[in-house]
């Protein structure tokens, strides 16, 4: 049977009489044909509210498994960023806006319709039908007309919608074909349908159009879209002015920002928020005020949703999908934490962030399986930190001595230049035996945080040589704030510094060996950084327990 018979797509009514119909493949179009699940190929995406358009009825059938009923419902689009600069890396951008329909782009990768007629669903996960909240859809972006045919599209969306749409991307878009926040491409018969129920169910189904299947996900199934509150004017006023004067209390940055008017960024911001006709517009206000602080330890949530605020491109330069193929039997821990040991000798610990409280036992107990290696590889390129004190703990089993390896100052009066002396953090050996080999740790621009000073805290070890690429440059200790409106904010509390004494924002921590990765360098079975390492260590000669 031919692919198009098992999409019994769409039951077509026509557009509102007069509504010119929309084709939405010439206003993103693509020129991707098959799909590209690479991490280092994932795409940034935006959605504005040009992105927001009006559908007559939906309808999408798969098989005996699957059925999908709107009427005229509204309809928002995310689509990847220009691709005249074809990606390299995991860059992070999501929902920033910098692009509207008609860019020159690699397509539309998502989409949410909220019904404004009712919808239902029809499934095996329930033996009734179900009405519909809203409907997620992640798909290949040269689809995009079998699923919103141009007849039944018009522009005359809801923009008002924009925060919803948006809001409701942050908290599906990460469920599948991502790598963090950006869209791996699915191939074209691959889709997920994802529909919150008004009932308070989700329903996640995994389609395959080829084979006319629609595989249930019951894990997502009590964990739905949180509807924000309703609006308020005395709520949405105290929500503002409490955020503000959070961060004009506590915020320790002003001081390395002085270009930043905090005042003045009321003026103009909090008009705008107070008029917001929903919440999620007045979180988007609240986020664009934030995002003149260029801070990646400021975030925002509405209703348990991330909103975003501010974000910069850092390129990942690590394949783990090659591990194994590099080093052999790689195993994995709970926590996290992936190992091997080669035939000849060398060790290899990737730790991917510092937040399970079991991971400095489980690195201890790694460890022990290190104690016959010739030299060891610590990989912590995509860990964006956690818990400084766990780091603290991995990081005793490599020095001989206590030392310094940051410095911290916090806000302490009511000036944005007030601020504490430098407050030294220290870390020591463990009493425990110590790992004294050759040790290459491998960085790079996602190690952020915490992580940073894990890393800060191994230059401290006579036996480690740093690899790779500067480190992202954030840190904050931030304080955690509960706003009106369902709404937390956090407020970074202190400025982080680096061993010399110099700030980390926005510089990171640099290698003592910087590695330029070739094209392809992590694609397919190559991780050209991990294979350096390993050749270094080969050079060093064998040591003797």
């Amino acid at each position: 049977m031919k692919r198009h018979t098992l999409w019994l797509w769409l039951v077509l009514a026509a557009v509102a009489a007069g509504a010119q119909p929309v084709d939405l493949l010439k206003r993103y179009p693509t020129r991707l044909t098959v799909g590209d699940a690479n991490p280092d190929h994932a795409r940034p995406w935006v959605f504005t509210e040009r992105d927001i358009y009006r559908v007559s009825r939906f309808s999408l059938v798969v098989g005996e498994e699957l059925r999908v009923e709107l009427g005229a419902a509204d309809l928002g689009i995310g689509h990847c960023a220009d691709s005249a600069c074809p990606p390299t890396s995991t860059t992070t951008n999501v929902g920033s806006g910098e692009l509207g329909a008609g860019s020159d782009s690699d397509g539309a990768v998502w989409a949410v319709l909220i019904p404004r007629e009712g919808g239902s669903l029809t499934s095996r996960a329930n033996i009734q039908m179900e009405s519909i909240a809203h409907v997620w859809l992640r798909f290949h972006p040269k689809e995009i007309n079998r699923l919103f045919p141009p007849q039944t599209v018009s522009a005359d969306g809801a923009r008002n919608l924009a925060g919803q749409l948006r809001l409701i991307a942050n908290a599906k878009f990460t469920s599948s074909w991502h790598a963090g926040a950006n869209a791996m491409i699915p191939e074209p018969n691959e889709m997920t349908v994802d529909v919150d129920t008004q009932r308070g169910l989700r329903r996640f189904f995994a389609v395959d159009t080829e084979a006319a299947s629609a595989r249930y996900v019951a894990a997502f199934e009590n964990r739905p879209m949180k509807q924000s509150p309703a609006i308020k004017s005395s709520s949405a006023e105290e929500a503002f002015d409490t955020l503000w004067q959070a961060f004009d209390r506590d915020y320790a940055m002003f001081a390395l920002h002085p270009e930043v008017d905090w005042a003045a960024l009321r003026d103009k911001y909090r008009p705008k928020a107070l008029s917001s006709k929903s919440t999620p517009e007045f979180a988007a206000v609240c986020a664009d005020m934030l995002k003149s602080l260029r801070d990646l330890h400021v975030w925002l949530t509405l209703a348990g949703a991330n909103v975003p605020v501010f974000n910069r491109p850092r390129s990942a330069n690590s394949n783990p999908s090659a591990h194994a193929a590099i080093l052999g039997d790689l195993r994995k821990e709970s926590g996290g934490i992936q190992w091997a040991i080669t035939p000849d000798q060398i060790g290899f610990i990737a730790i991917y962030g510092w937040s399970d409280r079991s991971i400095p036992a489980q690195c201890d107990e790694v460890l022990e399986h290190m104690r016959e290696t010739r030299g060891l590889i610590v990989d912590v390129r995509l860990n964006g930190g956690g818990s400084e004190n766990l780091a603290r703990e991995f990081a005793g089993r490599f020095l001989q001595k206590e030392f310094v390896y940051a410095y911290s100052r916090f806000r302490n009066g009511p000036e944005h230049p007030d601020l504490t002396e430098k407050y030294e953090r220290r870390a020591a050996p463990r009493d425990l035996w110590r790992y004294d080999r050759p040790v290459v740790l491998l960085i790079g621009q996602k190690c952020m945080s915490s992580n940073e000073s894990f890393i800060a805290m191994m230059s401290g070890a006579t036996n480690v040589t740093i690899m790779g690429d500067h480190t992202c440059g954030s840190s904050g200790n931030p304080r955690i704030v509960k706003l009106p409106l369902d709404m937390t904010v956090s407020v970074p509390r202190w400025i982080d510094y680096l061993p010399d004494g110099t700030p980390l924002d926005e510089r990171g921590f640099q290698p003592q060996v910087p590695f330029k990765p070739q094209p392809g360098a992590f694609q397919g079975e190559r991780d050209d950084l991990l294979s350096a390492a390993l050749e270094r260590l080969r050079q060093s000669p064998p040591t003797k327990p």
